[in-house]
């Protein structure tokens, strides 16, 4: 196998090899690899080393930050998304109309169902 392969197979397999999922062989080979090749080693630190920066970086978005994002887009779709509302005036939502349509249908299939005729009189 190239060296290559092997470095690219290596730095694949940090993530498992630091959370401690790989099994017992693969660990072992990778441990073997780590020992002789300064390059993995390296990079492998500084993955290390990423990763526990990004979990220093979990934290509470503050109480305003959706309600801030959602004006953003607003304001930038002029008004598109997130605007205001009204039951009875202003646009009617998507899933009024679907809703009522599906009604409309079914009232109808029930009134065509109800008028046809039900079964057939032999002529005399």
């Amino acid at each position: 196998m190239k060296a290559a392969d092997v470095h690219q197979r290596t730095s694949e397999a940090f993530s498992a090899y630091v959370e401690g999922d790989l099994p017992p062989e693969e660990r072992a080979r990778m441990d073997e690899h780590l020992a002789s090749c300064t390059q993995c080693r390296v990079s492998l630190e500084r993955f290390r080393r990423t990763v526990g920066r990004l979990g220093a970086l979990k934290r509470r978005a503050p109480g305003d930050f959706l309600a801030g994002v959602q004006a953003q887009i607003n304001r930038r779709s002029r008004g598109r998304f997130f605007g205001k509302r009204h039951m009875l005036f202003g646009r009617i939502p998507f899933e009024w109309l679907s809703l009522a349509m599906i009604i409309a249908m079914l009232v109808y299939y029930i009134v065509v169902l109800q008028t046809s005729p039900t079964g057939v009189v032999p002529a005399k």
